[in-house]
């Protein structure tokens, strides 16, 4: 179907306004807010201790749920893609139930579990506390985030098929040897994406956290509560600000960061392409030397040394 410039143009349009009006005003209406009193001021509001406390605590979760879910999703992904199983669909369904259920329910069911009175609740005779201190905002954090790299390294998985491992078995490798060298590098794109979408949804959580989270700065509040904290219990509209642009500037140093990592990775990949084509070409421009082999060539080798003498 071809369509005209006239209507290619007004859904360019209309796609702008919208992200114009959805994104980009709000956005933009923020940083304003917080830099509106000056420099000065929006550095004393993002250096609190509340708010240092806070960064700090966001970043650590951060730290620990990445890790435990790029293991949990590489191997999810890889028993639904390559295993056969009863109960698969049952795993596909578990997978997508975090962007099905509110994290306001998550919240609760956790509270349920490990809780004083659920069913672990009896940990915290131990003096362990889940519920309303880190270890809580970290189930949490990991369950909202959960789907998004098995999501993305799935797909990758699916097209990627099975010859080169297959190949890489027949060769003699062990299951490690393959994982590493052959399955790793080929689903590097899909789990880098998973990676950046789960450091996203990980600073910016609230609901599930909000749940199972004391507030109490240097304990279990991270940024996002922080924000909520000071707009709505200290009235500090314009710290409230301050701190969600501090929120927003650390996801774009993130993703930034993430894109000049895969950058950099995929211009070293295309120069090591580039230098194996060329070797090749060179190995096809050098005549082969024929090694003399066999019964003929043994029983000519007496003659040349005859007419040689």
């Amino acid at each position: 179907m071809r369509i005209s410039p006239f209507t290619r143009y007004g859904l360019r349009a209309v796609a702008l306004i919208y992200l114009f009006v959805l994104l980009i005003v709000p956005v933009g209406l923020i940083f304003w807010r917080a830099f509106e009193h000056g420099l000065a001021q929006f550095w004393e509001w993002i250096t609190t201790p509340a708010a240092i406390s806070a960064l700090q605590l966001s970043l650590l979760i951060v730290v620990i749920v990445v890790p435990l879910n790029v293991i949990f999703g590489i191997v999810t992904a890889l028993a639904l893609v390559r295993g056969k199983f009863p109960g698969k669909g049952v795993l596909q369904a578990v997978v997508d139930l975090p962007f099905a259920v509110s994290p306001v329910v998550a919240g609760v069911a956790l509270i349920l579990l490990w809780g004083y009175g659920g069913w672990f609740g009896g940990i915290e005779n131990l003096g362990f506390r889940v519920i309303f201190g880190f270890p809580g905002l970290v189930l949490a954090t990991l369950f909202v985030t959960l789907p998004f790299v098995v999501r993305e390294v799935e797909p990758v998985l699916r097209e990627i098929g099975t010859e080169q491992e297959q190949a890489a078995a027949t060769l003699g490798a062990n299951g490690m040897q393959t994982f590493w060298r052959i399955t790793l590098p080929a689903i590097r794109w899909g789990l880098t994406y998973g990676i950046v979408l789960t450091i996203a949804r990980a600073l910016g959580e609230y609901g599930a956290v909000t749940m199972v989270s004391s507030n109490f700065p240097g304990i279990s509040q991270t940024l996002t509560l922080l924000v909520n904290s000071r707009y709505t219990d200290d009235y500090n509209e314009y710290g409230a600000y301050a701190a969600a642009t501090l929120l927003m500037m650390v996801a774009i140093v993130v993703i930034v960061a993430m894109s000049l990592i895969e950058r950099r990775v995929r211009n070293r990949v295309a120069n090591a392409s580039h230098t194996f084509e060329a070797s090749t070409e060179e190995s096809a421009d050098v005549e082969p030397m024929l090694v003399p082999f066999g019964p003929a060539t043994i029983q000519s080798q007496p003659a040349q040394q005859k007419e040689g003498v």
